[in-house]
């Protein structure tokens, strides 16, 4: 599914050619425009961090634990195949040493008997707000890495102003040519 696109690419080139070429404190010389601030152009509209953010709604889902009961949970697979899995893990170490060093054989067993792990583990990262606690962050989250992608495409990037960091600016770098 394609996602619709945040930016007008055409209209931030223009904007960007438009703008004062400076210098930085690094001497790499930059073009940069404002994009909007964080609380209008996020989908939560809330300024946090992760490790303080209770001004975010728990997530519907999981109520903000990030993490939900798994309907097909049987422990006593769970844990044949866990200690299955455990045992290959530490012969293989023994073995062949770093994991890097193991037969293509070896990774493979392993990702199967990891798959069935979780198959039938009791918890489930949340697939709602993908273990964040929050749909709000999660949703943020998405929009900051369809941004960062979007500004790929012209090979910029954003970042916030400083001060008290809630503007969002866009900058690219820009390469002199001088003409003798």
């Amino acid at each position: 599914m394609k996602l619709k696109s945040l930016l007008d690419i055409t209209k931030l080139l223009k904007q960007l050619d438009k703008a004062e070429v400076y210098e930085d404190e690094d001497g790499n010389k930059t073009q940069t425009v404002y994009l909007g601030d964080i609380r209008s152009i996020t989908p939560s509209g809330k300024v946090y961090t992760p490790f303080a953010c209770s001004n975010l709604t728990p997530c519907p889902r999981c109520n903000g634990t990030t993490q939900i009961e798994n309907k097909h949970y049987k422990k006593k697979k769970w844990m044949k195949i866990h200690n299955k899995r455990k045992v290959l893990f530490l012969n293989a170490i023994n073995q062949c040493g770093h994991f890097v060093h193991w037969p293509e054989k070896i990774h493979q067993k392993i990702n199967k008997l990891l798959k069935q792990e979780n198959h039938w583990t009791q918890w489930l990262i949340c697939p709602e707000c993908i273990g964040l606690g929050s749909l709000e962050a999660r949703l943020d989250q998405d929009f900051w890495k369809q941004l960062g992608s979007e500004l790929d495409t012209i090979e910029a990037w954003h970042h916030s102003s400083e001060g008290d960091g809630c503007q969002v600016m866009v900058s690219r770098g820009v390469e002199i040519c001088t003409q003798t």
